[in-house]
């Protein structure tokens, strides 16, 4: 059965010749900035240890309220679409098991204003600008689920499933490079990258790298988003390379040894048997906006945070340190742009709730492109999965990425 919703780290050295450089100022993000404001973050950056080591424990909002019990509902709110273009207009159904006791209930959107009937006795919403909207039903004292309605200027069509009963998924974790314009030892990083990218395990790993921290001033890849991440991950040296959000790290070591320590990691924390959570990604994007639509399936049933990040590749700068290399000079994979709510302790995204083993549900990002810098055709989307790990953090779970004006469907196993 299929089940839709939308939402829209002086240098050391070691025997090994360990590389890296002290943190300069972990309060500045390289461009004059503490943090970005409260409009783009929901919220002020403040409280919390490292790592926001407090993001899977009682996240209320973003867990069980938001989803008003979801794995529990006894009346479910269901729509003919959950992800529309500008204009369009839903029509609402609540069922109870078989029942369809749509007549019989109110539904409320996320101001709690009742959906009145039309003329024809159809609950119907027809946006009015894009974004993501909420509602959820009641019947006596039976509430429902919470159904987000993702409204897009365009609306990618994701490929389809023709194995819709797979649930085994390849399993790619995040890796996010922690650099900067002016780390004299950060091209010994993208070195090492490039050679783990021709191990066994480069299909087992989605990359970005997250210009910020104290040597990204002048950096023409770092963004306000990275700022927030570098603040999230507070690496205490660059490069530094962290796995998952809070899985591993790996040291900037010489390349031969990096990357059998690179790979050791990798194949630890990989799932051979298979993801918990399988994604399909279809984007469409012009010089202001991307838009993403994101299917997951779920293997494991648990309850899930779904978000989706915008990258740029091929951006050049003459002036890296240490640079010695044609690919010294360009950054790939860089971080330019989170949506919706999040800051420095919850960069996970929103909870869709529990998704039971062979479901799937969907949603829709729009991303802003904020610099007329950026370059559209460069752009991809990066969309990450987590789940509560047994410390009640929220930790990666799987990832893909997607270029711009392209798709990617579920990868299975082979």
């Amino acid at each position: 059965m299929k089940i839709t919703k939308y939402f829209a780290l002086l240098c050391a050295a070691a025997s090994l010749s360990i590389a890296g450089c002290e943190l300069v100022d972990d309060n500045t993000n390289g461009t004059g900035n503490e943090n970005i404001d409260d409009e783009n973050n929901g919220g002020e950056n403040n409280g919390g240890e490292n790592n926001g080591e407090n993001n899977g424990e009682n996240n209320g909002e973003n867990n069980g309220n938001e989803n008003n019990g979801d794995s529990e509902a006894t009346i479910v709110l269901g729509a003919d679409k959950t992800t529309i273009e500008l204009g369009e207009t839903i029509i609402f159904t609540v069922t109870e098991g078989d029942n369809d006791v749509t007549a019989d209930c109110t539904i409320y959107d996320k101001e709690m204003a009742t959906v009145e009937p039309n003329a024809e006795g159809d609950y119907t919403f027809t946006p009015e600008t894009t974004g993501t909207f909420s509602f959820l039903a009641t019947l006596g004292n039976k509430v429902s689920n919470r159904l987000y309605i993702s409204v897009l200027a365009s609306v990618p069509v994701l490929p389809e499933d023709t194995d819709e009963a797979n649930t085994k998924f390849n399993h790619r974790v995040l890796v996010v490079d922690h650099t900067g314009i002016n780390c004299p030892n950060c091209p010994l990083m993208t070195d090492n990258l490039l050679a783990f990218h021709k191990t066994e395990w480069a299909d087992n790993i989605s990359e970005i790298t997250c210009h910020a921290g104290g040597y990204a001033a002048g950096d023409p890849a770092n963004s306000p988003a990275a700022n927030i991440v570098n603040q999230f991950y507070s690496p205490s040296g660059y490069p530094h390379l962290d796995i998952n959000f809070y899985s591993a790290d790996v040291g900037n070591y010489q390349t031969a040894y990096f990357v059998n320590v690179m790979s050791e990691t990798v194949s630890s924390l990989v799932k051979k048997d298979g993801a918990d959570a399988g994604i399909a990604i279809a984007t469409t994007g012009d010089s202001d906006k991307v838009y993403a639509t994101v299917a997951v399936k779920a293997a494991v049933e648990q309850e899930y945070k779904i978000t989706a990040w915008l990258l740029e590749n091929n951006i050049y700068s003459k002036n890296q340190a240490g640079a010695s290399k044609p690919e010294h000079y360009i950054y790939n994979h860089a971080l330019r742009f989170i949506p919706g709510k999040y800051d420095r302790n919850n960069i996970q995204g929103e909870s869709f709730g529990v998704i039971k083993a062979g479901q799937t549900i969907s949603t829709g990002f729009e991303l802003d492109i904020t610099s007329t810098k950026w370059i559209s055709e460069n752009l991809e989307v990066i969309v990450i999965v987590s789940a509560q790990d047994k410390s009640k953090r929220w930790e990666v779970v799987n990832t893909l990425t997607c270029p711009v004006n392209q798709s990617v469907n579920f990868e299975y196993l082979k």
